[in-house]
């Protein structure tokens, strides 16, 4: 049975988001089988004194050796000396539900404080579980104003939502109820909110707000005044912290959800309402802008009375564009995860190990992306630029597997434009991801890109797939897909006259280097090596793979389908003592024991002593790796 320790700051039972989310969480693992300890830690968090910092000291010091301990961010983040004295021993994981320093009502000298004591504590764990892939973006911000400090890898697990009936809904009703669930805090906004509504005072309308009163006295004085000097006492109530009963009623009673948040790691409560069918009227604060799906609400400037005033007046006023936003979240609601998908997104990140079978997580994709940026080819980038010049208009680009979006990111600036990019993938999660950065993403003239994702699975490949593109791109993607389905790929971009630009395939070729960069003969890397090639021709989705053949199988299909074909090599070299890129190189350790584990069980202690053997030398800088990838860049004949 495996253990884990989880420790929170205060009650482990407070009814915010982040602690609910963490209680939720602890269910789903407990229901995989894991054995789970909940401490909660007296003292002040964040802003510790020594009750808080000797609170964390002994319930780290009071776990044994390797134990796997999670902590919440609240209680870890401005503590780093503490984590720093059992990191070493221990399987720190942070849970980190947005940054310290973006709480509302810091001055700046608060803000740069808890930002270096959290990024220096986050720098000591194992690894770092977000709860939107938001927070793992704002984390690299923050990281990169203090270059000294390196972040253990990012894992984005979302928070799931609980199955709940559709909520009875009336466009037509005369008085509709709004909801507002959140501790009433500054950052919460509902003052904002107050004040849009005493502009509605002409309309007929009711709203709840349930959240605790106990957080911020000095806010919920004000939200009180506001509500009294407005003449709103019977039709805004402040109704506290409720049980779980409670607010599932008030969620079946209520026709729109509003959340006037400064700023959210996520935003909970929002994908809570969309799991009813109830549309939101939200913020761009934070996550929020990634948490609300397009046509189920709207995310306003937060801070905007004005603004928040005019939409819940439209919506008031036109009961079809009540049932329009409906629709919105009834459509909405279909693409949300449960808490069971969290908690296995939960588990694989507290195993933070390769991905298997084709599947990858936005934390592998993260750790790998800076290393592909310098091994790709850029004289086959060059040409394709040069070619895709050549095309009239908007240049329509097709991106296979894209994952997180590595391949819009790196290109897109080194290509002309415009530039509309079709991402596909069947990963909703990344696909989010890839898409949502649009505005910093610009072609080689500064123009921003346009970039549409495609959630499917990459067969067939029909012309739902390939029609209205002029290049094909994928990155670290042909060594998963069979020959039939490389073939097939040929033939729909021969007929269409499409040029191909596929980057990073793995060559099948990996070894480890001496101080000198020189590869290192050893009998069993070269076994482990040959168990992981066999293992890499297992169908990964799209039948048997082609694993290390397939730069050279699909040279032999585009030149016997008339393309011109340019090739060059990508691979990764990981210097021996490169601390930066530890954590990939331990990633790769990992993963090809898993994956020679999977072909050779019988072999399971051998593979096991050499996986130690190797991870042992990577932590103290004895070697390196090397992985060998190739480049294609392949156009219709006559056209490179």
């Amino acid at each position: 049975m495996q253990r884990l320790t989880l420790v929170v700051a205060g009650d482990p039972g407070q009814r915010t988001g982040g602690y609910l989310y963490d209680a939720r969480v602890v269910n789903e693992l407990r229901a995989q089988g894991w054995q789970v300890s909940v401490q909660g830690l007296e003292g002040r968090f964040p802003d510790a004194d020594a009750i808080a910092e000797h609170e964390l000291d002994q319930a780290l010091g009071s776990l044994p050796d390797q134990a796997r301990v999670v902590l919440d961010g609240l209680a870890m983040g401005a503590l780093p000396e503490v984590v720093a004295r059992h990191a070493r021993r221990l399987d720190i994981t942070a849970l980190v539900h947005h940054p310290l320093c973006d709480e509302s009502g810091l001055n700046e000298t608060q803000r740069q404080r808890f930002k270096a004591l959290e990024l220096k504590g986050l720098s000591w764990v194992k690894r770092i579980i977000v709860t939107s892939a938001f927070t793992a973006r704002r984390l690299e911000q923050l990281a990169a104003t203090l270059p000294a400090i390196e972040l253990a890898p990012r894992h984005v697990v979302e928070p799931g939502v609980e199955g709940a009936p559709l909520n009875a809904f009336d466009p037509q009703n005369p008085t509709p109820r709004l909801l507002c669930v959140a501790t009433l805090t500054e950052r919460k906004g509902h003052d904002i909110l107050v004040a849009a509504l005493a502009s509605l005072r002409d309309l007929d309308w009711r709203c709840d707000c349930i959240g605790s009163l106990d957080r911020d006295p000095a806010q919920v004085a004000r939200v009180q005044q506001l509500i009294q000097q407005n003449g709103l006492q019977d039709r805004v109530q402040l109704r506290g912290e409720c049980s779980a009963n409670e607010l599932n009623a008030a969620y079946a009673a209520s026709d729109l959800f509003v959340l006037p948040s400064w700023y959210e790691g996520y935003g909970m409560v929002v994908t809570e309402a969309l799991s009813r069918g109830i549309a939101v009227v939200t913020t761009q604060g934070g996550a929020l802008a990634d948490t609300l799906p397009q046509g189920a609400g709207w995310c306003l400037p937060p801070g905007d009375i004005d603004a928040f005033s005019q939409a819940l007046r439209r919506w008031c006023e036109s009961p079809r564009l009540r049932q329009t936003l409906r629709d919105g979240a009834v459509q909405a609601r279909e693409t949300l995860n449960d808490w069971p998908t969290a908690g296995r997104k939960f588990t694989q990140a507290l195993a933070a190990s390769l991905p298997d079978g084709g599947h990858f997580n936005a934390d592998w994709l993260s750790l790998r992306e800076t290393l592909d940026g310098k091994s790709r080819s850029h004289r086959l980038t060059g040409l394709a630029h040069d070619w895709l010049e050549r095309r009239p208009g908007t240049k329509r680009i097709l991106d296979l597997g894209s994952g997180a979006g590595s391949n819009p990111r790196f290109l897109a600036p080194r290509l002309p434009g415009p530039q509309h990019w079709r991402l596909v993938d069947h990963d909703p999660g990344l696909l989010q991801q890839a898409s949502a950065p649009q505005a910093s993403i610009r072609d080689a003239a500064s123009r921003p890109v346009m970039l549409t994702p495609q959630r499917r699975h990459l067969a067939p490949v029909d012309a739902d797939l390939m029609d209205g593109v002029d290049l094909v791109t994928a990155s670290a993607l042909c060594d998963l897909v069979s020959m039939q389905w490389a073939k097939s790929l040929v033939e729909a971009c021969r007929q269409r006259q499409q040029a191909l630009l596929l980057t990073l395939s793995v060559s099948g070729d990996w070894h480890f280097l001496n101080h000198g960069g020189e590869a290192i003969s050893d009998a069993e890397d070269a076994m482990v090596l040959g168990l992981f090639q066999a293992h890499q021709s297992r169908d990964k989705g799209l039948g048997a793979a082609l694993g290390g053949r397939a730069p050279k199988l699909l040279v032999e299909c585009l030149q016997q389908a008339g393309y011109r074909v340019e090739q060059a090599s990508s691979p990764w070299n990981l210097a021996a003592g490169d601390r930066h890129f530890l954590p990939l190189a331990r990633a790769l350790v990992e993963g090809w024991h898993e994956a020679t584990l999977a072909q050779a069980p019988h072999r399971k202690d051998m593979l096991k002593a050499w996986r130690d053997q190797r991870l042992a030398a990577l932590d103290n800088g004895e070697v390196g790796i090397y992985v060998g990838h190739v480049d294609i860049f392949a156009s219709p004949e006559g056209e490179l």
